[in-house]
């Protein structure tokens, strides 16, 4: 499965900087963070970590790669307002839609002013189902998102960033109303 692959290189990529070179201290108020970010989105309330599944559910999970990007502005050191927009190409288990999300966060820092920075973030938007289907009509749904992740700045202006982020977003092409995405990025801020 590509998921634990990508966390597993996800997380020594994060071992090999803390310990190869000086990270520079994380947030710093006032300054904002432009993500790319890319990785799997999954249909359903299925959860699984390395392979083992936490949170299983009956029948088949329909997951597919996304892309992504956020802006976020640092208000404080420990709280920032976050855009962001995801699309996965293919995502359903009775119907296929390529799925577009859009929220606004909250994002807060537990440790800013470390190299590694821990965060929560809650938030809301919108999801966009596009279907596949001739003659299942598209869909347009609110969504409320909670995600957890970690940042490790590299210096002054780069970070890299892991997210786990779930979604409810009641439409007929989520199982039980949910997705959830494992994503991995680099950024910038100014």
């Amino acid at each position: 499965m590509a998921v634990p692959r990508l966390l597993a290189v996800a997380f020594a990529l994060f071992a090999l900087l803390s310990t190869s070179q000086p990270l520079h201290a994380g947030v710093t108020a006032g300054s904002t963070e432009v993500m790319v970010l890319g990785g799997t989105q999954n249909d359903g309330a299925q959860l699984s970590w390395f392979g083992v599944q936490l949170l299983p559910h009956p029948g088949l999970e329909e997951s597919s790669y996304f892309i992504g990007a956020t802006v976020g502005h640092n208000l404080t050191p420990h709280v920032a307002a976050e855009l962001d927009v995801g699309y996965a190409p293919r995502l359903g288990e009775s119907h296929e839609a390529a799925v577009t999300t859009l929220t606004a966060d909250l994002l807060y820092h537990f440790n800013p002013n470390g190299p590694v920075v821990f965060y929560a973030a809650l938030g809301a938007g919108a999801a966009l189902f596009d279907s596949a289907d001739h003659g299942v009509p598209n869909d347009t749904t609110g969504t409320v998102a909670a995600a957890i992740g970690i940042k490790a700045y590299l210096d002054q202006r780069w970070l890299l960033r892991l997210d786990f982020r779930y979604y409810y977003a009641p439409s007929p092409f989520t199982d039980q109303n949910l997705m959830h995405r494992w994503a991995i990025g680099v950024g910038v801020r100014f």
